[in-house]
């Protein structure tokens, strides 16, 4: 990270804060570039972390979730009932175009939903729609879906997992990817230009009707090249070529906001990072089967500090995150939190666990974390825990963990993507990490209440769990930073957490 520093204080040696400000406004054009875009947008064949941002702008679905009031609004639908558990009938919008011109209507929705059912169709989460039986048109405003059971997430899926696609071009091609490549939604952006080495251009979809949760284009053109490097991002902000970065290493994004040109702008993103102790890792690292010494570790970390690592100055103001899911997300539910930080008791707990000479653990984390899980590795060595770090990537963690080689495990997750706290569930018991039939069936019991008030007392009971034998511990919320020029901010700052910004969502200062 040093050089970057040094590269960023170079320039700004050579241009100063006095440079001219270059941003597009006056041609209502936002460069925003991104480090890796894909050959199309398709979140179900390419779920990405640029599909991800991507999508919504481009696409819309049937219902949105207002998460400050707790309730779903319509989106594409006016609205949804359910004349039985089993049963969803939803009224669509009549005033919906495709950006080809062609009206949205029901049949765009069988066709979307019936090919994500197809047991032909082949997608890496198949399982967010194995709920749904069938998919019925009622009239060309009208359709009726039929569930396998009662499924207390199906809302959730459909309001943030499933986006809507024209039938009259999404079904006419074989190769669902060409679709992608030339993308049609109903959302605030039209895209003009995709492609991967050149990044996106988009353009403001004028017909678009705001919904009670999603905000039309804040500006007329967007245009996406691909950086991947922060030295170069870093260097195309400062010349004027870039209006827009997204976490950059918080010194350098500090850096450009003393220059007095830029402002910073922190979002609390859905997800956060979490440290686990998989059971089969206790074979080889054996203190680990004691909950006195899983207990110490958690007692050992500073997250106040870790926090700091992660977002540098902007850390002022935010605290960690209290467990491992939000009470803004439908079904949450716990009564425990994390010991607090008290070095000396996990020093205590350690000696009274036979380890006050302590003992080596190895800390396993994906290369994005290795930051954070370096200073952990530095708390616990505080406490006389010798810990190293192995950096592994992603695709690899489940084989790690099933082979018994992960002895602790410092993760990052998305919290689903989603305000449901399915993606929770899935993640921390689903996932089979913890030797522990208990755990199990406290999950089991919670996968079919609709009442979300008794749904969260049931889960708060498997999250209560997780804590009192000390399996895994929520260390810091995910943040997303904005490195921006002063003419730049957010269409509509969130009051509650998500998992993306998305391009759409900014807009000129007035």
């Amino acid at each position: 990270m040093r050089w970057i520093k040094m590269v960023a204080i170079g320039i700004f040696a050579t241009i100063g804060a006095s440079a001219p400000a270059l941003a597009q406004k006056a041609k209502d054009t936002l460069r925003f570039p991104v480090p890796d875009p894909d050959a199309g947008i398709d979140t179900y064949l390419l779920p990405s972390s640029f599909n991800n941002v991507w999508g919504p702008s481009v696409y819309d679905m049937l219902l949105g979730f207002d998460a400050a009031k707790g309730q779903f609004v319509g989106q594409l639908a006016k609205g949804v009932t359910q004349p039985d558990p089993m049963t969803y009938d939803f009224e669509l919008r009549t005033d919906v175009k495709w950006h080809d011109g062609q009206a949205f209507d029901a049949d765009d929705v069988v066709h979307t939903l019936t090919y994500l059912i197809d047991p032909k169709v082949n997608l890496r989460f198949k399982a967010y729609w194995a709920w749904i039986k069938s998919v019925e048109k009622l009239s060309a405003s009208k359709v009726r879906i039929h569930a396998h059971r009662a499924a207390p997430d199906s809302l959730m899926y459909l309001a943030s997992r499933s986006p809507m696609y024209p039938e009259h071009l999404h079904g006419a091609v074989a190769n669902k990817l060409d679709f992608a490549a030339k993308p049609i939604g109903t959302g605030p952006m039209r895209v003009v230009q995709l492609d991967q080495n050149t990044g996106i251009v988009a353009e403001r979809n004028a017909g678009y009707v705001p919904s009670p949760v999603k905000q039309g284009s804040g500006v007329g053109r967007i245009v996406a090249a691909p950086i991947k490097d922060t030295g170069t991002l870093t260097a195309t902000l400062l010349t004027g070529d870039a209006d827009v970065a997204v976490d950059l290493p918080p010194d350098q994004a500090e850096d450009l906001q003393k220059s007095g040109r830029f402002d910073l702008t922190l979002v609390q993103r859905l997800g956060y990072s979490f440290i686990g102790f998989p059971s089969k890792g206790w074979e080889e690292a054996k203190p680990l089967a004691d909950i006195r010494v899983r207990t110490a570790i958690a007692k050992a970390i500073d997250r106040a500090a870790i926090l700091k690592v992660k977002i540098g100055a902007m850390a002022q103001g935010q605290s960690p995150t209290e467990a491992l899911c939000p009470k803004e997300q439908l079904g949450c539910g716990y009564t425990k939190l994390m010991p607090a930080y008290d070095p000396a008791g996990a020093k205590k707990l350690l000696a009274e666990a036979g380890y006050a000479n302590g003992f080596d653990v190895t800390i396993s984390c994906f290369p994005a974390s290795a930051a954070d899980a370096t200073a952990i590795a530095g708390m616990l060595r505080a406490v006389g825990i010798r810990a190293t770090i192995r950096q592994h990537p992603t695709a690899q963690r489940v084989q790690l963990i099933n082979q018994g080689k992960i002895e602790i495990g410092y993760y990052g997750w998305s919290g689903g993507g989603m305000m449901e706290v399915s993606g929770q569930l899935g993640r921390h018991v689903d996932s089979k990490e913890y030797d522990d039939p208990l755990l199990a069936k406290l999950t089991a019991a919670t996968t079919t209440i609709m009442d979300d008030a008794k749904r969260r007392t049931e889960v708060a009971k498997v999250f209560d769990h997780i804590t009192d034998n000390a399996y895994a511990f929520a260390i810091m919320q995910n943040y997303s930073f904005f490195t921006h020029t002063k003419d730049v901010e957010l269409n509509n700052p969130r009051a509650v957490r998500a998992e993306n910004v998305n391009p759409h969502e900014f807009r000129w200062k007035q």
